[in-house]
């Protein structure tokens, strides 16, 4: 059977992680026919052995492929995946998440009664036991559950869990942005291209992903930093806009101001009675901080982030 879609799972530097996402993208049950493509992007290629494992283990009719990005950046591992792809439909799952067995179908069977550019699905947080603290908004910061209707939406979500439909996709190759290699958003700037052009995303509340959470990154020391960042995205919207949208910068920056102070003064009330939800108002003042610090580069991939894992082994 020809495969109608490719599962495409770029990693970085975890191979055991892989693994487990892998696997369970393998065991898929029933239609449709897939093919499965690894996209390494660490140069010392660490995940070549855990590759050759999982086409060794495959079920029979999956095509399982490694190809080796040893330029560091996640616009590089995402576009040197879509330039080996051959099928319309191709899901993109992060390395660090899994599936159910009933993922890939519930993906495309509702690709096909509401055709969209791009399909996203719940995300749903698995946190290490040892994450006690802040668990609440740990489990929510991770998450992916906007409580949506199945059915067209206007707004869009993160690549990981996303099902592409290449020929809706109305823009040049490659399709994601090289100058967000190492701070991410390079999906952002894709899904905001479609929604200019006028175009509706899908969600699909029946496919959802796990995201595990590692002891390292279940921490306020890594999602602040990450809120911050998030917080950085309208405003580089506007900028990578053309032309450059400098009354949106500036919009951006008086809003990000705002939610700075106001939920700086939360916090700090939340804090003294230790209310057990000031995580999220330090949260949401981080963000409004990112919004006026906007040219703060914030490095979560690529050669920034294999620069702060050298630093962390020395």
């Amino acid at each position: 059977m020809t495969p109608e879609v490719t599962v495409i799972i770029p990693t970085f530097c975890r191979p055991a992680e892989l693994y487990r996402a892998a696997k369970s993208a393998l065991e898929q049950s029933g239609p449709p026919a897939f093919k499965m493509l690894i996209v390494d992007n660490d140069p010392a290629g660490s995940a070549k052995s855990t590759a050759e494992k999982l086409i060794n283990e495959a079920p029979a009719g999956i095509s399982v492929r490694y190809i080796h990005e040893p330029n560091p950046g996640v616009a590089n591992a995402r576009n040197t995946a879509i330039s080996h792809t051959a099928t319309r439909l191709v899901a993109f799952l992060d390395d660090d998440q899994s599936v159910p067995e009933n993922w890939l179908a519930a993906l495309t069977s509702f690709n096909a009664e509401f055709p969209a550019p791009a399909t996203f699905g719940p995300v749903i947080t698995k946190l290490p036991d040892s994450a006690r603290l802040h668990r609440p908004y740990l489990e929510e910061f991770f998450a992916r559950t906007p409580g949506l209707q199945p059915g067209y939406i206007d707004e869009y979500f993160g690549c990981g869990n996303c099902l592409l439909d290449l020929s809706l996709i109305k823009s040049e190759a490659p399709l994601f942005d090289k100058a967000m290699n190492e701070t991410g958003g390079e999906d952002d700037l894709l899904f905001q291209a479609i929604s200019n052009n006028g175009q509706k995303f899908g969600w699909c509340a029946d496919a959802p992903a796990f995201e595990h959470v590692p002891e390292s990154r279940a921490t306020l020391n890594y999602t602040l930093k990450r809120a911050f960042a998030y917080g950085q995205g309208p405003v580089t919207l506007a900028r990578k806009a053309s032309p450059r949208q400098n009354l949106k910068i500036a919009l951006w920056m008086m809003i990000g101001s705002t939610k700075a102070v106001f939920n700086a003064a939360l916090y700090a009330g939340s804090w003294i009675i230790r209310s057990p939800s000031r995580a999220k108002f330090l949260d949401r003042a981080i963000r409004g901080a990112g919004k006026v610090l906007w040219w703060v580069n914030m490095k979560f991939y690529g050669a920034g982030a294999l620069k702060k894992k050298a630093i962390s082994q020395s």
